[in-house]
């Protein structure tokens, strides 16, 4: 079995880089002490994962930095269409991209590598790497649709009319699961059910899915092309009319790393960033279902700043997956993306914007002084979050950008009512050494020019979840403690902080319960007696009373300790069933105890309702399929889903005792009945 280290170095090998070999776990806490600010703060840490599993973990996400359009950025800034200018022919695409790499070669760069006993300095940026009430809005998103023949859930999503991409999916006949680069159709029959057939890639040694949709009779794949001269995303659509003679109906390909996609009514929108490698490098997009290669896109609908320094192309494509016109609509801006918001009018992409400052070269080339480099401990600060707008309704129009100070937690930190957009960030300063945060929510207009501002909260805290719901927002904000704040927004210029109120731990996501009712899901955390490090120690569900904004109240609280469950870090993770009115969340636990040296797990899925502003506890579905752990075999679980009386189970045995290098990996159901 291998270990973090191994893991770690593995990555950095993929990513064409020498892991250092001294970094231990004594390195790394020697490293954090020195980073350590005057003031210090608590670091929270996984259980289970090493301190140099941890710091090495930051480092390898370092190397899958974006920036979107401009420069380094003034506290705030924000600037409408006029910023923006589309290109008349080639030459002048090609001239911009020039201006681009001359600027990019004087930059210095971050990241060091150790080549011939020497530090050198190089350039590496590639990117390689509900709104209202629950029950009055979100009800349409989860009861599924005619086509099943039971009730069953749908994917978790945060606008409603706004289908997400998933790994999980099922139409009330079958279940969807995509697991070793197949989509796997389970029939859904209980105990019964069983594996039918499965979809796999086109030229799968190169293409991976990522995720999918399941559409009037179509499962639409979105998968990623890597190869030694190609990145491209491709979105394949499949006739599953009949579950056993799949057929390939259409295929459509745009150039880069897909970032998100969004699908309403029958059309998708694909978001991917392209990192062009040289002047003449354009982006594309267009339908290959014939092995056509997809079409330049043309000059004018490519866009820039007045002072663009990225050589990456935000590409933005419509793709009509009804009717045999197979229409494609397609724009591109030169920028990146790691985050969109969607609702049914416009589609907003954010990318995160960094600051380079020069790092002070060494005398010496010791290897002490190069991991030092080399773990990330001096990263760039993210000084800003860059926003471009996208009317979906009028050609994929790019009719605004800003750029407010801070970055977003993710989606959910976005979302606009009646024409503006609210955005939560969090602020990261370095002040002589001294780490500083603070939380701003901004709210901007139509054109997204500032309307107003809170004042700055939660002082050397971070944002960990947001929700909207109508005209209040809610924020989580998190160092030792869980504070929820309730902002209200209702007077766009004067956005003001109604109420706070504290928990321990911290949620990554909220549900709106009702509309006097939230539900947090997120991590239990406590401090270690041996360390200074507060640990994340199980899952946390947090009940939360906001009827009263200026004074809300933490109705109930409920602790898995040693717990942990993918909702904690990915919201389509939970299965909401409105007719039994209950809640489904798949978990993980583990145990060690240090004196007998005994360890317990089990894997299965937590059942637990809202009644009377307490948190019930339905029951706790163990399952004896999952939570293997031998020399050779790992079964765990990844999500769960339920049809009609059942809730399903699934994941993947993992099996290391072939002779092959790599090992197999089978995806599993498992079934419990509801009780």
């Amino acid at each position: 079995m291998k270990t973090d280290l191994d893991f770690i170095k593995d990555k950095f090998e993929n990513s064409g880089v020498d892991a250092p070999e001294n970094m231990g776990k004594d390195f790394a806490l020697e490293k954090i002490a020195e980073a350590t600010p005057e003031k210090p703060k608590k670091i929270t840490a996984v259980k289970g994962l090493s301190i140099a599993a941890a710091v090495a973990l930051v480092t390898v996400t370092a190397f899958g930095v974006t920036s979107i359009i401009g420069n380094t950025p003034k506290p705030a800034s924000f600037s409408g269409k006029a910023s923006l200018k589309s290109f008349n022919n080639k030459s002048e695409v090609r001239d911009a991209l020039k201006k681009v790499f001359d600027e990019t070669k004087k930059r210095n760069d971050y990241f060091t590598t150790y080549e011939k006993g020497n530090i050198v300095y190089k350039n590496d940026l590639a990117d390689d790497s509900i709104s209202g009430a629950m029950k009055k809005n979100a009800l349409s998103s989860y009861v599924g649709d005619a086509n099943g023949s039971k009730t069953h859930n749908t994917t978790y999503v945060q606008e409603t009319g706004v289908d997400e991409a998933d790994t999980v999916k099922t139409d009330g006949d079958y279940i969807y699961y995509l697991c070793d680069n197949k989509i796997n159709i389970f029939s859904a029959e209980g105990k019964k059910s069983k594996l039918l057939s499965s979809i796999t890639p086109k030229k799968k040694s190169e293409r991976f899915f990522n995720d999918f949709y399941l559409h009037d009779n179509k499962v639409i794949a979105v998968s990623q092309l890597w190869s030694n001269t190609t990145r491209e995303t491709e979105i394949d659509v499949y006739d599953i009319s009949d579950i056993n003679n799949i057929k390939l109906n259409d295929s459509y390909a745009q150039s880069g790393d897909v970032c998100s996609t969004r699908m309403i009514g029958d059309k998708i929108y694909v978001v991917s960033f392209y990192n062009a490698d040289r002047e003449d490098d354009y982006p594309r997009c267009g339908n290959i279902s014939n092995s056509a290669t997809p079409d330049e896109i043309a000059p004018t609908d490519i866009y820039c700043p007045e002072k663009p320094s990225e050589s990456t192309f935000l590409v933005v494509s419509e793709i009509d997956t009804a009717g045999s016109e197979k229409k494609t609509k397609s724009k591109a801006i030169l920028g990146s993306a790691d985050e969109i918001y969607c609702n049914t009018e416009n589609l907003y992409v954010t990318a995160k914007q960094y600051e380079y400052p020069e790092a002070p070269k060494p005398k010496t080339s010791t290897d002490d002084e190069v991991n030092f480099y080399y773990t990330g401990l001096i990263l760039p600060t993210v000084t800003a979050t860059q926003i471009v707008k996208i009317d979906l309704n009028n050609g994929l129009d790019f009719t605004a950008t800003a750029k407010v100070e801070g970055y977003i937690d993710n989606q959910y930190s976005l979302d606009e009512k009646d024409g503006c957009l609210r955005v939560a960030v969090t602020k990261d300063k370095n002040d002589s050494g001294n780490r500083i945060q603070s939380n701003t929510l901004y709210v901007l207009d139509k054109n997204l020019k500032q309307l107003g501002k809170t004042n700055s909260f939660a002082e050397n805290e971070s944002i960990k979840a947001v929700r909207y719901i109508g005209d209040t927002a809610y924020v989580i904000t998190y160092e030792e403690t869980d504070p929820l704040f309730v902002i209200d927004t209702s007077d766009s210029s004067n956005p003001k902080i109604l109420g706070e109120v504290k928990i321990s731990g911290f949620s990554t996501m909220l549900v709106p319960v009702d509309e006097n009712t939230l539900l947090g899901i997120g991590y239990h955390a406590q401090d270690e007696d041996y360390t200074d490090l507060e640990v994340q120690e199980g899952l946390k569900l947090a009940l939360f009373d906001v009827s009263d904004k200026a004074d809300p109240k933490v109705l109930d609280e409920m602790v898995f300790k040693d717990y942990n469950s993918p909702v904690q870090y990915d919201p389509k993770a939970l299965v909401v069933n409105y007719e039994r009115n209950d809640y489904a969340i798949p978990f993980s636990f583990w145990n060690y105890n240090d004196e007998t040296e005994d360890s317990e797990s089990r894997e299965g899925a937590l059942n637990f309702k809202v009644e009377n502003g307490k948190l019930k506890l339905i029951d706790e579905y163990a399952s004896e399929m999952f939570g293997k752990d031998t020399d050779t075999v790992y079964s765990g679980i990844d999500r769960c889903t339920y049809v009609g009386d059942f809730i399903y189970l699934l994941g993947s045995e993992n099996d290391y005792s072939s002779e092959l290098e790599e090992y197999k990996q089978t995806a599993i159901i498992d079934a419990v009945e509801y009780k």
